[in-house]
């Protein structure tokens, strides 16, 4: 550790400070008299030189053994704001910010009482309170007897590049819309009650909150609309939390909160369910009142994993869990929830092999008209020819289906096969009415989809009248619905139909059903299984039917499994049936010969 004594530097007296004398005039031309330095004068005229020099340049303070300022300069004064009277004979805690602990002053003392010299920046309080920052060194003064007698602070400003540090830092770490901090803020969050609860087992809970539904508020009110709920659920949240516990807006509609002192998973439920509770009341937007839900998900230190990603990793499984089951409401993560993901991402895995190696197929289950006569038309159904489990349905890798990336690639892998199968089997003679394929969203977020379809049937490939696209309700929903139903108007001035499938199941409206150019409405499944005993079920089924008829629409029950059924469809006058009534799905080699045998 460097040390100094009075032979490394001209030390003032104790009446003075370096800069209280001018430094004498050098006539131009004429040698420096700061040339010579073995002429006694011309080392005190040095000296001064240099006094001036460093007062002119920085904030000098000199101070006694025990911290009393004994000689200022006039920047200290001016930085300070104190006069120099004020000053001299205090101790320096009386510029003592609160800024730093006791550790800091530790070292520094520590470091300067033995003799070397400490560097570093320090924040200072100012006669008005202001805070300002400085880049300071101390150097020890050692007497002729080797003795540290004073101890002299060279500091420079650096209040501004402070400020502007702050900002910086206060912009990587803090949500501008919500003002919490942000996820950068808390993953440090969290590494330090990770190294805390090392130290003294002090286990703590992690929290996912993400908002339901919130992308609907973005898509029907506007991103102000949703940059508003964003605002009132954080300041909610903050209101609702415990004194010392944290939270930070992670992204889009996702919360995170720390709540400390929390290893038991009842305390860890309760304190999710007020907030839950704390959101739940409606918040005023657009000049309506919007009711607003969230879904939590916990994982508990050290319980569920000992490193920050791992602990994250869990709340988003138990956060996936409750979006998955119902949402609004939270829950703790467990194994099995870890086991249903590895068993998503697993399957998600295979699907894309699938996709490579020709291991999907399309079926076709059949639809009859309840008029005779006419010949069959057909659903185009996609299974899975598993290598290790046999065929699957689409209930068996609907979780792959979730990709929507996935879901585009199949959902054009059936409508390329269908075109083909419909070429086929008209150069054939087999009779059929049409085949309908199943578009999603994801099939309508870019116009290839319907440009195949309209090609295939301006090319003389296919017949308009050969496909009929269905779509779900649900594609009629946010802010995909305007695109959606672009595609569906193109695929209806091409005249190909359309149907809305699983109808009375989503979230359509009756606008839907007068605006939308479909042809067909198929009544869900879960309408049909109680059409005979469900009064409430069958009024429902009835006035579907009574309102297709009378927009021009054709109606298709989906499900229909027993005579009794098919029955009661009949007498309500529903065009078309499907189910295992009929016939379950079946590959074209099958259903050539079930359409052999109903047209025998």
């Amino acid at each position: 550790m460097r040390e100094y004594s009075s032979s490394h530097f001209d030390f003032p007296g104790s009446d003075g400070l370096p800069g209280e004398a001018a430094p004498e005039k050098v006539s131009d031309g004429a040698a420096s008299p700061l040339h010579d330095p073995h002429n006694p004068t011309q080392i005190g005229v040095r000296s001064r030189f240099y006094k001036h020099a460093l007062d002119e340049a920085a904030v000098v303070a000199v101070t006694d053994r025990k911290g009393t300022i004994v000689s200022v300069n006039r920047k200290f004064c001016d930085l300070s704001g104190y006069a120099r009277e004020e000053l001299i004979g205090q101790n320096h805690r009386l510029l003592k910010s609160g800024r730093h602990d006791r550790a800091f002053f530790r070292e520094l003392y520590q470091t300067i009482s033995q003799g070397g010299v400490w560097h570093g920046e320090i924040c200072n309080r100012a006669k008005n309170g202001g805070l300002y920052w400085v880049d300071t060194t101390i150097v020890p003064y050692r007497g002729a007897d080797g003795e540290i007698e004073r101890f002299i602070a060279i500091r420079f400003d650096i209040t501004r590049q402070k400020m502007a540090e702050d900002r910086l830092w206060h912009l990587a770490n803090f949500d501008p819309l919500t003002g919490l901090p942000n996820r950068l803020w808390f993953m440090n969050a969290i590494k330090g009650c990770i190294h805390q609860g090392l130290e003294r087992i002090a286990p703590f809970a992690i929290a996912m909150l993400d908002l339901d539904n919130f992308k609907d508020i973005n898509d029907s009110l506007g991103h102000a609309a949703g940059d508003s709920v964003l605002r009132a659920v954080g300041d909610r949240c903050r209101a609702a939390i415990r004194n010392g516990d944290c939270i930070a807006r992670i992204g889009g509609d996702e919360f995170a909160i720390i709540m400390h002192d929390c290893g038991d998973p009842k305390m860890a439920m309760e304190r999710a369910d007020t907030l839950l509770r704390a959101i739940a009341p409606p918040v005023h937007v657009k000049d309506s009142d919007r009711t607003i839900s969230a879904s939590i998900g916990i994982a508990i230190f050290p319980r569920d994993g000992w490193d920050h990603n791992e602990l994250l990793k869990c709340a988003d499984i138990a956060l996936y869990a409750v979006k998955s089951n119902g949402r609004a409401r939270c829950a703790l993560f467990d194994s099995e929830m870890r086991q249903a993901v590895l068993q998503r991402a697993r399957i998600r895995a295979d699907f894309e092999t699938a996709l490579h190696t020709g291991q999907l197929r399309v079926f076709y289950q059949p639809i009859i008209e309840n008029g005779a006569g006419s010949p069959i038309a057909m659903e185009a159904l996609l299974r899975w020819q598993h290598p290790r489990q046999g065929l699957l349905s689409a209930a068996a890798f609907a979780d792959a289906l979730i990709d929507e990336s996935l879901a585009a690639r199949a959902d054009m892998f059936v409508l390329r096969t269908v075109i083909g199968q419909i070429r086929a089997w008209r150069d054939a003679g087999v009779p059929f009415r049409s085949i309908s394929i199943n578009a999603t969203i994801a099939d309508f977020r870019s116009p290839d989809y319907v440009d195949l379809i309209i090609e295939a049937v301006e090319s003389g490939m296919i017949d308009r009248r050969d496909i009929c696209v269905e779509i779900n309700e649900d594609t009629l929903l946010g802010s995909q619905q305007n695109e959606a139903i672009l595609q569906i108007s193109r695929l209806h001035d091409a005249g190909v139909g359309t149907a809305f499938d699983d109808f009375g199941t989503g979230f359509a409206s009756l606008r839907h059903l007068r605006d939308i150019p479909v042809d067909t409405v198929k009544i869900d499944k879960s309408f049909i299984d109680s059409v005979e005993t469900k009064p409430s079920d069958c009024a429902i089924v009835t006035s579907v039917i009574e309102l297709a008829h009378r927009l021009g629409k054709k109606v298709t029950a989906e499900g229909v499994e027993t005579p009794a059924q098919a029955d009661i469809l009949r007498r309500l006058r529903c065009d078309s049936i499907q189910g295992y009534l009929v016939a379950p799905a079946m590959d074209n080699a099958m259903i050539e010969r079930f359409i052999g045998h109903v047209e025998a």
